[in-house]
């Protein structure tokens, strides 16, 4: 197995939340002496009608049930990314998928190797829209609408505070008005976590538009 970790996409595609996880993935994997490809992450329209013709008009086995203009994919709204193991005997490795996916569990990540119908054993998301993107068509209509929801502006003129902690103990920095973060989540408290020059904390939900 080789040791590196061969990140294949591009993570500023992905979802601030999914980015975040992936790395704490990538960390935790490689303490155990596991080294991933990331070989799929966010899949344009074009990309996910290709991978659904492959086995069906055109040569390959059927790798997709989502047609890219259903939005059907998890991958065509940035939360999900695929894997494979650093090492070419081993790329799909039943167990080391399984340890892999065990890590993911812990850190909030969901498998799609625990999916009954269609199991996806190199599959990884964000599990807050659940296992399909239903929730998501159903909030936003489209990735493009939930894309621009990934970023929000500091409004406040004096600027924000970028907390460590959500109890306010210690800070990083001071965000200047106008500046823009990247939105992991909002909380129903005080806080949204963010990133911002590749600082993560929290800033008061209030003042970002």
């Amino acid at each position: 197995m080789k040791k590196a970790h061969d990140i294949r996409i591009n993570r500023n595609l992905l979802h601030p939340w999914l980015d975040f996880r992936l790395g704490l993935l990538l960390e935790e994997a490689a303490k155990k002496g596991i080294y991933l490809i990331i070989t799929e992450g966010y899949r344009t329209k074009k990309r996910q009608d290709a991978l659904y013709a492959q086995g069906r008009t055109k040569p390959g086995k059927i790798v997709t049930n989502a047609k890219g203009s259903t939005y059907s994919s998890q991958h065509m709204w940035g939360v999900a990314f695929d894997v494979a193991i650093n090492d070419s005997k081993r790329l799909y490795d039943k167990a080391l998928l399984k340890k892999v996916a065990k890590i993911a569990k812990k850190i909030g990540l969901g498998w799609g190797g625990d999916w009954k119908s269609f199991p996806d054993t190199p599959h990884f998301y964000l599990k807050k829209w659940g296992s399909t993107t239903s929730k998501l068509k159903k909030t936003y209509g489209t990735p493009t609408k939930f894309k621009k929801t990934w970023t929000k502006k500091v409004q406040r003129k004096k600027g924000l505070l970028l907390w460590k902690d959500r109890k306010k103990k210690s800070s990083y920095l001071r965000i200047p008005n106008g500046a823009k973060v990247k939105v992991m989540y909002v909380s129903k408290e005080w806080y949204a976590k963010v990133k911002y020059k590749g600082k993560v904390g929290f800033l008061n939900k209030k003042y970002l538009k």
